[in-house]
């Protein structure tokens, strides 16, 4: 088997010299106490910063997005933001997720895109500037679909975004997930997972699907710069190309060929040609947030 997708833990990493905040916060949508983790830099001056709002894949912590990732990770070790805020002077914020059901799942839930905005003004609350013009989303999976949501529903908020191997259609991965042919994938569970936090199951309130699917939104997202990274051998999101991220980027261009959006299958690109399961679920977990942040801050908002 190759294990060019598989990335040990390295074992004289640099310490991270980024500052963490803990922050809690009462959500304006429902009143709730919530959480997040903020990274600055550790010399902030008086001068504004970029700012990325970074939510998790799901059943991932915040901290496992940062660094390390999930245990059991296919691919190993995840880089995730480690070190970044220092390196790059800007702030990462990192939700720990508004769900209303399944913890660890908010999938775009309406107050969890909420939190994502509100968490912009509570930076700032606690002594940060921010550059309003230099405000992003990115994230691995759950993470990009929220990311997508977050600049769809709020398109006068989001810079830029980057999402890899992103949900598009929820509706569409609730019933791949509860008719995969991987029995792995239908022990978790994932599918019951999503039909208790959304409410109900896609044909019983698919306007509750709609409103947490980047898909819903295309039309609010021709303006903003995208990048999305994808596979068409993802065995965790399958069809990337006929459902979720290729389906978007055609959507979106066909709305306007002019479009700054940007898509890359990205299948091909780790050195093997043969998937099995193990190496297809590893492209799924494959990101890279350093070469995402470094796209990012070359854009900034008029």
């Amino acid at each position: 088997m190759s294990m060019v997708l598989y990335n040990p833990t390295p074992t004289d990493l640099p310490p991270d010299r980024s500052i963490i905040k803990k922050m809690n916060f009462i959500s304006a949508a429902d009143h709730s106490k919530q959480i997040a983790d903020l990274y600055i830099p550790r010399q902030l001056f008086s001068q504004k910063i970029p700012l990325v709002l970074a939510p998790h894949p799901i059943t991932w912590t915040a901290g496992e997005d940062y660094h390390i990732g999930l245990k059991g990770l296919s691919r190993g070790y995840h880089s995730g933001w480690y070190g970044m805020a220092e390196q790059y002077g800007v702030g990462i914020v990192m939700p720990h997720g508004h769900h209303r059901a399944a913890e660890l799942c908010s999938l775009a839930s309406p107050e969890q895109i909420s939190d994502m905005v509100q968490l912009i003004d509570e930076v700032e609350a606690i002594g940060v500037l921010i550059d309003r013009h230099r405000i992003y989303a990115c994230g691995l999976s759950m993470g990009g679909q929220e990311a997508l949501v977050l600049a769809g529903a709020h398109p006068e908020v989001v810079a830029a975004v980057v999402a890899f191997n992103p949900i598009i259609d929820l509706a569409f991965w609730q019933r791949s997930l509860a008719t995969s042919e991987i029995e792995d994938i239908r022990a978790f569970g994932t599918d019951q997972k999503i039909i208790n936090e959304v409410g109900g199951s896609p044909d019983k309130v698919p306007e509750l699907y709609n409103e947490r699917s980047p898909i819903h939104y295309f039309g609010n997202l021709t303006n903003t710069p995208i990048l999305l990274y994808w596979s068409e051998k993802d065995l965790i999101v399958p069809e990337q190309e006929a459902i979720h991220s290729y389906r978007l980027y055609q959507l979106i261009k066909g709305v306007s060929s002019t479009s700054p959006i940007a898509e890359f299958n990205h299948t091909f690109t780790h050195g093997i040609t043969e998937f099995g399961k193990i190496e297809r679920w590893q492209l799924h977990e494959w990101c890279d947030y350093d070469l995402a942040l470094r796209w990012l801050l070359s854009i900034s908002k008029p």
